[in-house]
């Protein structure tokens, strides 16, 4: 009976279908068995071949795959653009780990960047003994307020080469449970502690020591509390509204763990209390994220040693390893459901219910698409959080033959006066979709504060084909680097006069030679003979001073007749050669 027992289920499963898979392996995974091709000293070497083919700017000897992706702050490009065209040294002592399970690396350093230092951490995966991934976090020294630190006498942890004893190692799984613990700590920082830290954890940023305050240094984390553990629990860093990571490399051997992700601060306050009742203000008034590489070095189940490179990206921007990002919809313009008048009420609408974040009381369509300086988000979150006012008297084209208008504008976030081009599309007589560009004050020169600077433009009735072949004339210039353009016509940028309109006006503004791409007509209104068009440049920097960056534009005509007196442009400053959202 046992025998007969057993043998029945035997039978049964030989009955099964021919297509019941014979073999199997780990969800994700392309093989059971793991790849070995590519271990420690293997992927050690491949970081130090890529550095050295990184300062020759030539990545040509790299043994890369056929489907390499290669992401410069989370913009997918081509290998070998980017930093490699404006890169001039590297650092020779970069701190360099790798996981020979996984088959990832690291590296954080620093590099020169048209004989200026910049910070540089890059992460790889390799397969099969070829490099399939690189993620590369560059940090130059903009306005904005991020640690920079002294690059050249910058020391790296040595704990992070160092092999620990048996019994003071821990698990992978325990390692990746400390590090997303560190995470958890930090987002939303209220003074609770998830992650253990030992006495003497030191934290390096962007070549600063973030957890011992120099002699005389004020207005710090480093000043006002010394060490991890001690910062955290007086919720130093409550403006981390959300940690987006992911933990691809652990070296159990040397209880390295490195991560990969992004510190949004939403900024939804301006202020707010440490766990000691002292009042911190945030250095920022306005939505930001950093994007970042980290290494954590972990010794007897404790954080030992912290090093993290990190710069500013758009708001909540999206890391192309995680997966590709979705597009907003689309609809056909409708101006039986929603004329000018329409369209026009749409846009003050959407502005006027920034304030105060009051965007359910607003006409949504069904399906909506939402971006804030080309990163598509949540409504509600971004400036929807931060704007306090808006402009009373803002200039507002809407084009029923689109389907869009724009309105442009001051808004105030907190206090504190930026500019703003919003683009709502319809969907019939509903609000379709909205495309934010904010352009706020510490991106520095060309910049007037609204109000202060020139007056929105106007003109004079112009026929909308005049007035599409004047705005494609502008657009060849620039392409060109050269416009035949009146003479008297002012290019004025975020309300500061930059000069003629000519291309060489908007290069000297924005610093370096322009290549134009992705144009869009949004609006045109031949009665006061304005249009309004987006498009994006990049700036690549080759052979220039400064760095790669691209910019997304809203630029406004202004005709007399079918003669162009005006450009006003409104611009923000984005990663190199960065899409626009779809």
């Amino acid at each position: 009976m046992t025998m007969k027992r057993f043998l029945l289920p035997a039978l049964a499963a030989a009955s099964l279908p021919f297509s019941t898979p014979v073999l199997a392996q780990a969800a994700g995974e392309e093989s059971a068995v793991p790849d070995t091709s590519c271990l420690r000293d293997c992927l050690i070497g491949l970081l130090d071949q890529h550095m050295a083919a990184l300062k020759a700017g030539d990545p040509s000897s790299l043994p890369v795959s056929s489907d390499l992706v290669f992401t410069e702050n989370n913009v997918v490009l081509p290998l070998g653009s980017g930093l490699w065209k404006t890169v001039t040294d590297v650092d020779a002592h970069g701190l360099e780990v790798a996981d020979k399970t996984t088959g990832h690396a690291a590296w954080f350093g620093s590099v020169k960047e048209n004989g200026t230092p910049v910070f540089y951490a890059l992460r790889i995966h390799v397969t099969d003994g070829l490099i399939d991934e690189m993620e590369s976090v560059v940090h130059r020294q903009t306005s904005l307020p991020a640690p920079f630190g002294d690059w050249e006498n910058m020391e790296h942890f040595p704990e992070f080469n160092e092999v620990l004893p048996e019994e003071e190692r821990r698990p992978r799984e325990r390692m990746l449970a400390i590090a997303d613990a560190y995470f958890d700590t930090v987002e939303l920082n209220d003074g609770q502690v998830f992650a253990p830290f030992s006495d003497d954890c030191s934290r390096l940023e962007n070549g600063i020591t973030t957890t011992a305050a120099k002699p005389g240094e004020q207005n710090s984390a480093a000043s006002i509390a010394a060490g991890c553990e001690a910062q955290f629990k007086l919720g130093i860093y409550r403006i981390n509204k959300r940690i987006r990571r992911h933990l691809p490399l652990v070296d159990e051997e040397r209880g390295v763990v490195v991560g990969a992700g992004f510190f949004d601060h939403a900024n939804e306050f301006d202020r707010y209390n440490l766990t000691n009742g002292f009042e911190m203000k945030t250095a920022l008034k306005w939505p930001n994220s950093i994007t970042l590489l980290e290494a954590f070095r972990i010794r007897n189940g404790e954080i030992q040693r912290i090093e993290a490179t990190f710069t500013y990206v758009p708001y909540f921007m999206h890391n192309p390893f995680w997966g590709a990002g979705s597009s907003a919809p689309q609809a056909a313009p409708r101006p039986d459901l929603c004329d000018d008048a329409c369209l026009a009420a749409n846009a003050q609408a959407v502005a006027s219910g920034m304030v105060g974040n009051q965007w359910q009381g607003l006409n949504w369509a069904d399906m909506v698409g939402y971006a804030e300086n080309s990163v598509g988000i949540r409504v509600g979150e971004g400036i929807w959080a931060t704007v306090t006012a808006i402009d009373e008297t803002p200039l507002v084209v809407s084009d029923a033959q689109s389907g869009k208008a724009v309105w442009i504008g001051g808004i105030e976030e907190h206090g504190q006066p930026a500019l703003a081009a919003l683009t709502v599309s319809a969907d019939g007589a509903k609000i379709g979709a909205v495309d934010a560009l904010i352009r706020r004050k510490e991106y520095g020169a060309p910049y007037a504060e609204p109000g202060s600077g020139e007056a929105f433009p106007t003109g004079s009735a112009t026929s909308r084909t005049a007035i599409m072949e004047g705005a494609a004339t502008v657009a060849k210039g620039l392409s060109i680097g050269q416009a035949n353009l009146p003479r008297d016509c002012d290019w004025i940028v975020n309300g500061q006069p930059v000069g003629a309109c000519s291309a060489a006006s908007l290069s000297q503004a924005l610093g370096g030679r322009l290549t134009l791409r992705d144009r869009t007509m949004l609006a045109i209104d031949e009665a006061r003979g304005l249009g309004v068009y987006r498009y994006f440049v990049d700036l690549p920097a080759e052979g220039e001073q400064g760095y790669p960056r691209s910019f997304q534009i809203v630029d406004v005509y202004s005709f007399d007749r079918g003669r162009l007196l005006q450009v006003q442009s409104f611009t923000s400053e984005l990663p190199f050669a960065m899409p626009p959202q779809k």
